[in-house]
């Protein structure tokens, strides 16, 4: 009985270790300016977001930003390109697993040709 004592308390010392010592991984900050849809995401991840959709897009990044003010909300294409963002991520959600991206509609038009 005292062998199972000791392992017993062996394993409850390592479980304590582990958990005291487990910390959670913090999230990724971003240094840009008025991110709301993109949250959680690092410097780079966001840069390769913006690549990505203006490539699925074809278009330039002033599309949807203000030139010289990125965070600026002036224009108006950037709170639609918000909303998209924010269908795709439901429908990878909900139904497509991650597989839906702005090309899968846009193939490279500003305005998807239906």
């Amino acid at each position: 009985m005292r062998g199972f004592s000791i392992s017993v308390l062996f394993v409850v010392i390592v479980t304590a270790v582990t958990v005291s010592t487990a910390r959670p991984r913090p999230m990724p900050q971003s240094s840009f300016e008025n991110i709301k849809v993109l949250t959680g995401m690092s410097d780079t991840d966001i840069r390769q977001a913006m690549t990505d959709w203006t490539e699925a897009l074809g278009v330039a990044c002033s599309y949807c930003h203000v030139t010289g003010d990125f965070a600026s909300d002036m224009n108006p294409k950037k709170e639609t390109a918000r909303k998209m963002a924010r269908m795709v991520n439901t429908i990878n959600k909900d139904f497509l697993d991650g597989k839906a991206k702005c090309v899968l509609c846009h193939r490279g038009a500003a305005v998807p040709n239906p």
